[in-house]
């Protein structure tokens, strides 16, 4: 009998017009050429992946995504309920939004005392005040979502210690004034104040050393402790930059836990790094093929472990975060992060990071941005929401106008990785020889049931891109199971544009920020203790077995 195919179409040169694969009962993918059209391809790529061993103490939170918004668009009052909270609340209530990035030091808190000042010019950022603080209460009360708030660094320390002075040079911001913002902000949004963030990637701006840097992010939290002495805030740093060797916030531990060891855990909500996959900064040019590549994956994953290494020094009494990431640093590269292919990677550098005990992924986004409308830096908008790697963005002026934000690539690898369950991983015996075309992760929930992600970095519009067939080991006793399919129908591969072609089950997400219908999963046949699986290029499974 022959099966009929889902709506997923996968173009490759010479190779099927308009095929589409289906995960059926017997899990194996069944193409339907078009008429006339070469139907040869390279043969499959089998991999054999036992999900038979105990799980891991490493637990899995799906909860532990969100955003890093620049402080810029806080200031202009992007950071409304009617902007975002249907595309928050799509991808759960337990998220953390970020208030940060390059331009936390160049923008005007209007607060206490500078309540009423006129910002000065080099406050190119924009203005924070009480009706910001008023709106991001709105939304944060409407989708359940929590936040950090990152607060001034340049300004307040000795001059001598910013490396550029003349680049962007941050407006002359107060230890009062400061304060003040921390305090509106305790006061009006209470509980959801996670933590205070003093500057960004200092080791970018200054020359301050990781010791000077503790003892700094030691004397804001004494001045925010003496205004506010009963709200015991901490703070979150040192939010040190992409670089992937971990010297700095190694430092900076060290100098933490000089002062005894209980002093990281009175002082630190968290202790943040920041990493890019890639890079658009200067000459750098980020390609999708970098993007997916096992050499990616590896430098990823040795970062991640020297992180993990900081939090086991720490005694796990501080949570590690990444609390700015993306695909390429620089605002993103286009036609990689705003490509079909970032939703891939997005849902992979999830997994990756959760897998090394890393507590919390931000993704750097904009908020309010027309797709593709991208503004350098020497432009009057800058540093505004202007970014290609932003998880949502509208299709013109007008569309933005109306609050309609259409979910880019980056944000449906976010929602497939929001469907899966708290747990522990459990290895499935991937070797690295393999990652160039596969990647897998096995999760167990609280109630035993299984959950695989198997996701093929192939790119489907590469002539010799194969189909991966998977056999899964099973547990005894896992007799059901069904998977949830990420993937794109357009021509163009990891390339594509074309977000409005991505689904993640059949559904898609609005452009009011709701999904148009729950994701569908299919069966799929378990026999004799295993399943087969078959993974199209450009293509992730979401498998979910039970007994």
């Amino acid at each position: 009998m022959r099966l009929r195919p889902s709506p997923a179409t996968f173009v490759r040169p010479a190779a099927l017009a308009a095929a589409v694969a289906l995960f059926a009962c017997t899990g194996q993918a069944v193409a339907d050429p078009a008429p006339g059209s070469d139907t040869t391809a390279p043969a499959a790529t089998p991999f054999a992946l036992d999900a038979t061993g105990a799980a891991s103490p490493v637990e899995f939170d799906g909860g532990m995504q969100g955003f890093s918004v620049e402080s810029a668009d806080f200031a202009h009052g992007y950071l409304t309920e009617d902007l975002l909270a249907e595309r928050l609340k799509t991808l759960g209530p337990r998220g953390v939004l970020r208030l940060g990035g390059y331009s936390m030091d160049l923008v005007w808190p209007a607060f206490g005392a500078y309540r009423d000042a006129s910002a000065p010019a080099q406050a190119i950022g924009g203005t924070v005040d009480q009706a910001d603080l008023d709106g991001l209460k709105r939304l944060l009360d409407a989708t359940g979502w929590k936040v950090t708030l990152g607060v001034p660094l340049k300004s307040l320390i000795d001059p001598a210690k910013v490396k550029n002075p003349l680049k962007d040079p941050a407006p002359q911001v107060t230890m009062d004034q400061v304060v003040a913002e921390v305090k509106a902000a305790h006061v009006t949004l209470g509980d959801d104040l996670l933590s205070v963030e003093v500057g960004n990637e200092y080791d970018n701006v200054t020359t301050l050393t990781p010791a000077e840097m503790w003892s700094t992010v030691k004397q804001y939290q004494a001045a925010i402790d003496a205004a506010l002495p009963h709200a015991h805030l901490k703070m979150t740093g040192p939010s040190a930059n992409t670089a992937l060797t971990n010297s700095v916030i190694d430092g900076f531990a060290d100098a933490a836990l000089a002062d005894g060891a209980g002093a990281p855990r009175r002082t630190l909500a968290e202790l943040s790094s920041h990493l890019y996959a890639g890079s658009h900064c200067g000459t750098s040019t980020a390609t999708m093929a970098q993007l997916m590549s096992p050499d990616t994956y590896v430098k990823a994953r040795a970062k991640l472990e020297g992180i993990k290494a900081v939090g086991e020094r720490l005694h796990h009494t501080v949570p590690m975060t990444l609390n700015e990431s993306n695909s390429a640093s620089c605002s993103g590269q286009p036609g990689v992060s705003n490509a079909y292919g970032s939703s891939l990677w997005a849902l992979d550098h999830l997994l990756e990071t959760a897998r090394n005990g890393v507590s919390r992924l931000l993704f750097h986004t904009n908020t309010a941005a027309v797709c593709g409308d991208f503004k350098p830096r020497d432009s009057a908008d800058y540093p505004i929401s202007y970014r290609y790697y932003g998880a949502f963005c509208a299709a013109d002026q007008a569309q933005l106008d109306a609050h309609r934000l259409s979910a880019s690539p980056l944000y449906y690898g976010l929602w497939a990785f929001r469907q899966l369950p708290q747990g522990h991983f459990v290895d499935l015996g991937l070797p690295d020889d393999d990652l160039g075309r596969l990647r897998a992760y096995g999760i167990e929930d609280k109630d035993g049931k299984l959950h695989v992600v198997l996701i093929n970095v192939q790119d489907p519009a590469a002539a010799d891109a194969t189909d991966d067939t998977v056999t899964l080991e099973l547990p005894r006793r896992m007799h059901t199971a069904r998977t949830t399919a990420l993937v794109s129908s357009a021509a163009g591969g990891l390339s594509s544009l074309d977000a409005g072609s991505i689904t993640l089950g059949g559904a898609k997400v609005t452009s009011e920020g709701t999904a148009d219908r729950a994701p569908r999963s299919t069966p799929l046949r378990v026999g004799a203790g295993r399943s087969t699986v078959t993974v199209a290029p450009g293509t992730a499974q979401i498998i979910s077995v039970s007994r």
